[in-house]
């Protein structure tokens, strides 16, 4: 009996540590890399569905994390002095694996 408890044991514990889940990270940047930071950065998953967005920092940095294994789009956008630049009608897509940081770059076009 204390065996079975003791495998059961070690068997949730492994469970419990093992993670399920990837990021994507990356850069964007806009008007030749003279607008980084407050780009809207929009997660999809293969289906098109949105599921996340976020904006970047001062660095034109983004992240999404906590993501299942699977294929997302990425798409990006911003108005900068009127003029509305975005990554167009084909989304990067990435391929996220369990336990992986998967590294992006978007730049974004005139509109």
């Amino acid at each position: 009996m204390k065996k079975i408890l003791f495998i059961m044991i070690i068997a949730f514990a492994a469970f419990a540590c093992s993670k399920d889940e990837g990021t994507i990270m990356g850069t964007a940047s806009a008007d030749g890399g003279n607008v980084v930071s407050g780009i809207t950065v929009k997660l999809y998953n293969e289906n098109a569905s949105h599921l996340k967005e976020t904006t970047t920092d001062s660095g034109g940095n983004f992240s999404f994390s906590g993501l299942k294994s699977g294929n997302y789009y990425i798409a990006a956008t911003v108005t900068v002095n009127g003029e509305v630049w975005d990554t167009g009608n084909t989304p990067q897509m990435v391929f996220v694996s369990d336990d992986i940081e998967k590294e992006v770059a978007l730049t974004l076009s005139k509109k």
